[in-house]
């Protein structure tokens, strides 16, 4: 009797098989993903036409009174105007110098060029909350220590910068823009095939008309979709924009949509957030379209083929020391926020350098943060943002690219679009709506919405990282471990996952460097109990207490350093062997 029933139920191994089936992880994975990104979307979307003063679920009216008041007023045109020539200047500012590294970096025989890659693609940990505070400790008109030194050295009696101003802000976000652009651009130009050059020099050409006729036509079209690509991320920036537009009076659309969903006096106004969120949200797609546009029609500018492709290297000449000496010129320009934030956390209170005060410096900052309740718990909850942030959304990532890769069905497709959606969403305006979705369910003012938050923003380049590197997998190593009598789930986590390590702690990183540095989520989704270092700082500058903004800030850097500066250590070293 015993027996009967015990073959009559299914075993352990049957259930965690039946669980670990592949249609059921498909199933399980379009309504999580669905979750993440649809039901944020869907939500503000429903916003946007609810009245004034309620929330999207408390209301069955629909209206468009928020649409009217953003397209009868000139305060839209004007916002819209400041916000296309704030991105169009940053990024003509920014990929112009990006291009012209790379150019000297790949291309040419200018010295520390494996230096100046590793800086770059380093400098990309460096939050711009902390750019944006170094700047304005630098050039604010009244004590900024620029303007200080300025004034001493010169016998000027008003200020030569300042930080209120539409250039700065313009400058300030293209130094940000420079290492993202020169990564995107450094292949472009390495692998550009010199025999094209060369013939037109054999032919007679001099090198400007070379460079004019050849060199430029060539790579105007990957230069133009990393313009496009950049234009679209400045356009859904926030730290820079809010840290240092805002003091200016310059509001663009991502410091609109924020304030209208978390003003400093009165009550939010969630309806007119969310339709400016769609505006925004409208804006980045039709840049996206652009984007994918131009990268499809680069087939026809492809150089390297399987013949004879062999990278040369141009002479400088006369002009190898004087560019050289330009160049880091420009990357200490760069570091100089970061040297005065440094600075700033070593005094009891803010003081322009000086010779006169080596005497104050001390770790009183460093000790006083580390000792705070307040500081320890933002390190804490920092911790369990970064790790189960980036944990999460790899291996979301990574199930998604495997169904990407091994299966064409609908479903599939439909899971793929929905995990790429959110590169379209700006973080402020898929923060906002992850806001209404999540403001009358106990996850919010967690640390959890922010893992939530974290993992719906990030889950484009997780998937992407893992389905990039899941094509160079041939199926059969799967195949001949479902051969051998292993299961979906055991293939996928014994074989697939250990042959992608690689991608996936890289992935890892990125995505808990991003994390961390992140000022967006913590702010809008901020509450007394999930506040992270991010957050922290940003309320012991606004406090004001700068020196302890700054030390708090200077150990987030070195946190981020410390993970980033090594891979791409040795990332430099394995392209160098190569």
């Amino acid at each position: 009797m015993m027996a009967d029933v015990s073959a009559d139920q299914p075993s352990g191994t049957a259930r965690w098989a039946f669980l670990g089936s592949p249609r059921l992880i498909k199933i399980a994975l379009l309504t999580v993903v669905a979750t993440l990104v649809l039901g944020p979307v869907i939500v503000l979307l429903r916003a946007s036409l609810a009245p004034p003063d309620v929330l999207p679920f408390e209301t069955s009216i629909f209206t468009l009174d928020n649409f009217r008041q953003i397209f009868a007023g000139n305060d839209t045109v004007n916002l819209l105007t400041t916000t296309i020539a704030y991105a169009a200047g940053s990024v003509l500012l920014g990929v112009g110098a990006a291009a012209l590294v790379a150019w000297l970096t790949e291309r040419t025989d200018m010295p520390g060029a494996t230096a100046i890659r590793i800086f770059l693609f380093s400098w990309m940990a460096v939050p711009p909350l902390v750019i944006g505070f170094g700047w304005v400790l630098l050039i604010n008109p009244g004590n900024g220590a620029l303007n200080v030194f300025a004034r001493s050295a010169f016998g000027l009696t008003s200020p030569p910068f300042t930080i209120y101003s539409f250039w700065s802000l313009i400058i300030i976000t293209a130094f940000s823009v420079l290492p993202t652009a020169y990564v995107m651009l450094g292949g472009l130009f390495s692998n550009m095939d010199p025999q094209l050059e060369s013939a037109g020099q054999v032919h007679g050409g001099r090198s400007f008309t070379v460079m004019r006729r050849i060199t430029l036509p060539l790579l105007i079209p990957g230069i133009l979709s990393v313009s496009i690509f950049m234009v679209m991320i400045v356009v859904q920036a926030f730290e820079i924009p809010f840290v240092v537009g805002l003091s200016a009076q310059i509001r663009v659309l991502s410091t609109r949509v924020y304030l209208l969903a978390s003003p400093t006096t009165g009550i939010p106004n969630y309806g007119l957030s969310s339709a400016f969120g769609v505006c925004l949200l409208g804006l980045a797609c039709l840049l996206m379209g652009v984007y994918f546009r131009c990268v499809g029609t680069g087939e026809k500018y492809r150089v390297v083929t399987g013949k004879a492709f062999r990278p040369r290297r141009q002479k400088l000449g006369v002009w190898r020391v004087p560019v050289t000496c330009l160049v880091f010129a420009l990357f200490g320009i760069m570091v100089l926020p970061v040297l005065m934030i440094l600075w700033t956390s070593f005094m009891a209170s803010y003081q322009v350098p000086s010779l006169s005060a080596l005497a104050t410096l001390s770790l009183d900052n460093y000790s006083r943060a580390l000792a705070s309740p307040f500081a320890r718990q933002a390190i804490f909850n920092t911790l369990i943002l970064v790790l189960a942030s980036a944990t999460i959304v790899m291996l979301l990532g990574s199930l998604i690219a495997w169904f990407s890769v091994r299966d064409r069905g609908p479903a599939v497709r439909i899971l793929d679009i929905l995990a790429f959606a959110p590169t379209a969403i700006p973080p402020v305006v898929m923060v906002i709506a992850i806001l209404l979705v999540y403001i009358r369910t106990p996850v919010y003012g967690t640390i959890w919405i922010l893992v939530l938050s974290s993992v719906t923003v990030q889950l484009a380049f997780a998937t992407r990282t893992m389905t990039s590197a899941l094509t160079q997998l041939h199926k059969e190593l799967g195949d001949a471990a479902t051969v051998c009598g292993a299961g979906w789930w055991t293939s996928f986590r014994r074989i697939t996952l250990p042959l992608l390590r690689v991608q996936f702690m890289s992935g890892w990183l990125f995505v808990a460097a991003h994390t961390s540095r992140d000022l967006t989520i913590p702010l809008v989704l901020m509450t007394s109990s999930n506040v992270v270092l991010a957050s922290a700082i940003w309320m012991m500058w606004d406090f004001p207490d700068l020196p302890g903004a700054a030390a708090m800030a200077v150990l987030l850097v070195i946190g981020l350093l410390a993970v980033v500066l090594p891979v791409q250590i040795l990332a430099n070293r394995g392209r160098r062997d190569a």
